[in-house]
């Protein structure tokens, strides 16, 4: 499910830096991939890193969890309303997949909680500075053909001067 996730995020990221093809209405250039993860790992983690009588309210809590990262994006001006919802729906359905799938008996294992969190701590160090938007630019770029990526000015301008043209007679 993370790999068809990720490919969404980047086929809806390719689609508008490339092409410009996006929605000035709802303000979408692509699916927030922070919120799209977040909310399919954090409820399934949780769910089996907790006691099976708690695995539902831990899978909830993910999805809290999940939310708030989703929210952190809009303040931040990383993405738009309608970015991390299409984002936290499409996570939150990968989950939801995961868990009618998961085996009961891999429930209650307090070590996996302890191995995810060791894990978790090492990644700023293992991987500093992300460099990933930039390289789905490159490859947007690249694949297109254009000069430079679409930027989400660009397509509230496009939106203007086509609805200018509308009206003009």
């Amino acid at each position: 499910m993370l790999c068809i996730i990720g490919a969404i995020v980047l086929a809806s990221k390719l689609a508008f830096l490339g092409w410009g093809i996006g929605s000035a209405r709802l303000d979408f250039t692509g699916v927030s991939g922070h919120a799209a993860m977040s909310a399919a790992i954090w409820p399934v983690l949780l769910a089996v890193c907790l006691p099976r009588r708690g695995a539902c309210w831990a899978s909830a809590g993910g999805l809290l969890l999940a939310a708030a990262i989703a929210y952190s994006r809009l303040p931040l001006n990383a993405h738009s309303w309608s970015e991390v919802t299409s984002g936290w729906l499409l996570g939150s359905l990968a989950a939801a997949w995961t868990l009618r799938r998961l085996d009961p008996t891999a429930l209650a294992s307090p070590g996996w909680l302890a191995a995810a969190l060791f894990a978790g701590a090492f990644m700023p160090a293992v991987f500093p500075q992300a460099t990933t938007h930039e390289a789905v630019v490159r490859l947007a770029t690249a694949l297109s053909g254009a000069k430079k990526a679409y930027a989400r000015s660009a397509l509230h301008e496009k939106s203007v001067t086509l609805q200018r043209k509308m009206l003009t007679p």
